[in-house]
């Protein structure tokens, strides 16, 4: 959404501007044009441009305000339309759909790589601990070796 050389495109790129009066401008700018519908900023700017504006507002599950605008809600062009299924909601771009990669797998491809993600699964499931020198370990090698604190000395 910011790139190109339309209003529209300078205003998105203005959305990320170091100064933060031009960004809060700029934003609250294309919020009203929107009609202040969270669903249509996203829609022309992309989530992570409109992230401050909602958050400053307390936006962020979406919805409008109390608002006195039309009750007109497609602004949807055919241009949009068509672009719609690849448009990343988050960044705005319009993206090639990406090839599925199973489609050329066989069978065999298609095990391996599900034993593989398990495995995966697997380690993310397991207690971690953190080692003297600060890196990350399974919970029983940050254990072993370590002197008890509290073993025979009770001050009481």
């Amino acid at each position: 959404p910011e790139v190109g050389t339309t209003i529209r495109n300078k205003l998105v790129r203005l959305m990320t501007h170091v100064d933060m009066g031009v960004k809060q401008t700029a934003a609250e700018f294309l919020f009203v044009l929107c009609k202040e519908s969270v669903d249509n900023l996203l829609k022309y700017t992309g989530y992570g441009n409109a992230a401050g504006l909602l958050v400053a507002r307390g936006l962020l599950a979406g919805g409008r305000g109390e608002t006195q605008y039309s009750e007109d809600e497609d602004s949807d062009t055919d241009e949009y339309k068509s672009a719609k299924p690849f448009i990343n909601p988050i960044t705005g771009h319009v993206e090639e759909p990406m090839p599925n990669p199973i489609e050329e797998m066989t069978e065999e491809q298609k095990e391996y790589e599900a034993e593989k993600l398990a495995n995966m699964f697997d380690k993310l499931s397991r207690p971690m601990g953190v080692r003297p020198d600060g890196t990350l370990a399974p919970l029983e090698e940050t254990l072993i070796g370590r002197p008890e604190e509290n073993s025979d000395t009770d001050s009481d």
